[in-house]
């Protein structure tokens, strides 16, 4: 058996059981390494309405019922997510800075928005009622709840203060442990993220800090670890336990042990020579599938797999991407998105079920679904195959449970020219698929159609070649 391996873009081509082509697939662990299995696309559901401006944050709180609901930001207004999966203006008439995006967090009951230019306010997430400006608090760009206190970043101004709320009070700003703290050195503050209940991570532009609860009336101490750090607040993505960024050397999470390189020797140097802007990365937590999530551009997705620690690549055009959960709904309520042949989810999915935090995203029209449609169109390759003398393919047999899936063959002389990829055979009643194709350099690749039926493929087996002469 020719395993496929994990997606390692950064390596030589040759090395066996790693692939430098897998797309749109969820990675596991097997017995050989790594298989896929199939991921599915963005769904939006035809009640959906869109968003009346381009999306400039999101997030989602926990209400008390268990249940999830969605916020989201424009450069002017502030939405709540309805049911239906239109937009509620909560508030308007803000300038959110040019080039920032709301910074969101939950304390309590209360959804806590803040940008640069406007300050920071509340919402209660359980009754409604107005948007509130905090008294007090500070114009901050990044803010997350850590040792029941706000923490706040890129405060009034200046990007290198971090500012906390007293312990116990997201309205104190002043007095019983409310403090500023000002970093001389490390570049611009970008966010951070709770690591444990006693530590948290700071993330600057060139460094890397950990916040220890002291117990004092200094509240917590501060601990430089490292001269790594976030190439913006919007990258950074909170996990149970972690906190992973996106660096200018690439893929990064912080724990209480300290900051670790996840994409060294993986998919670093493909990931920085080919993004655009690195900055406008914004990266989700997808907790069903503990998943961590970035949108590298309006068309592609990068994700990481932290069971599996492997990345895959995702064609999926997005606008915004956030943890999120539906609402539990009965069959009456399904009334609004239409009769059973037009519903957008079969009856039987999670989309219904509410509760279920998972990852969900706005569409390039603006308008939300979740990660619930037909199944994108999958494509795997193995590593490449070398030999002194011309190999000719004639057949092989895909490991998957795909009787759709197609294998096509790709050649070459040198290593140094570019492959042919030989038209794609299907697979026959034997299993196997009649492939032709002759080089030096051999490469198998497999197809998964979008929309196929499909739970595994592990790579393939029963290669079958014959050897010709070392011309």
């Amino acid at each position: 058996m020719l395993p496929f391996g994990p997606w390692r873009p950064d390596v030589a081509e040759t090395n066996p059981a790693m692939s430098r082509n897998v797309r749109n697939v969820n990675p596991r662990r097997d017995s050989a390494g790594i298989s896929y299995h199939p991921r599915k696309s963005l769904q939006v559901t035809s009640s959906a309405t869109a968003l009346p401006a381009a999306p400039r944050g999101a997030f989602a709180v926990v209400q008390s019922s268990g249940e999830f609901k969605g916020y989201f930001g424009t450069a002017s207004n502030l939405y709540s997510l309805d049911a239906d999966y239109g937009f509620t203006s909560i508030g308007s008439g803000y300038t959110v800075t040019t080039g920032h995006n709301w910074g969101f967090c939950q304390y309590g009951d209360r959804l806590i928005a803040t940008n640069t230019t406007d300050g920071m306010f509340e919402w209660d997430v359980e009754s409604g009622g107005t948007v509130d400006a905090i008294s007090g608090a500070p114009a901050a760009r990044f803010v997350f709840v850590w040792a029941e206190m706000i923490i706040a970043t890129d405060c009034d101004g200046d990007n290198m203060l971090l500012r906390n709320s007293a312990p116990g009070s997201y309205t104190n700003w002043a007095t019983q442990g409310a403090q500023q703290s000002p970093f001389a050195e490390g570049g611009a503050l970008m966010g951070g993220g709770s690591l444990n209940d006693g530590q948290a991570a700071i993330l600057q532009s060139g460094a890397t800090h950990i916040l220890t609860v002291t117990g004092t009336e200094r509240i917590f101490r501060r601990d430089k670890i490292s001269d790594i750090g976030a190439a913006s607040p919007e990258c950074i993505v909170q996990t149970p336990g972690a906190v992973y960024f996106i660096g200018y050397g690439g893929f990064y999470r912080v724990t209480a042990q300290g900051v670790e390189e996840i994409g060294s020797d993986k998919v670093n140097r493909t990931f920085l020579e080919s993004v655009d802007n690195i900055e406008s990365v914004l990266g989700a937590y997808d907790p069903e599938r503990r998943q961590v999530v970035w949108r590298k551009s309006a068309s592609e997705l990068i994700i990481y797999d932290i069971a599996t620690s492997e990345f895959v690549p995702v064609d999926e055009g997005t606008t915004a991407i956030v943890r999120m959960s539906s609402t539990a709904l009965t069959l009456e309520d399904l009334d609004a998105f239409g009769n059973i042949d037009t519903l957008p989810y079969s009856l039987d999915s999670a989309a219904w079920k509410g509760g279920r935090p998972r990852l969900a995203a706005l569409d390039g029209s603006y308008k939300f679904g979740f990660f619930d449609g037909s199944v994108l169109a999958a494509t795997i390759d193995t590593a490449t195959l070398t030999n002194t003398r011309s190999m000719l393919v004639s057949r092989v047999t895909p490991v998957t449970d795909d009787e759709n899936v197609t294998v096509s063959i790709g050649v070459r002389e040198r290593l140094a020219d570019a492959s042919t990829f030989k038209t794609p055979a299907t697979m026959g009643a034997s299993g196997r698929c009649a492939v032709r194709g002759r080089g030096k350099c051999v490469i198998i690749r497999v197809a998964h159609a979008a929309g196929a039926v499909w739970t595994y493929d592990r790579g393939v087996d029963g290669l079958e070649m014959t050897l010709g002469g070392n011309k």
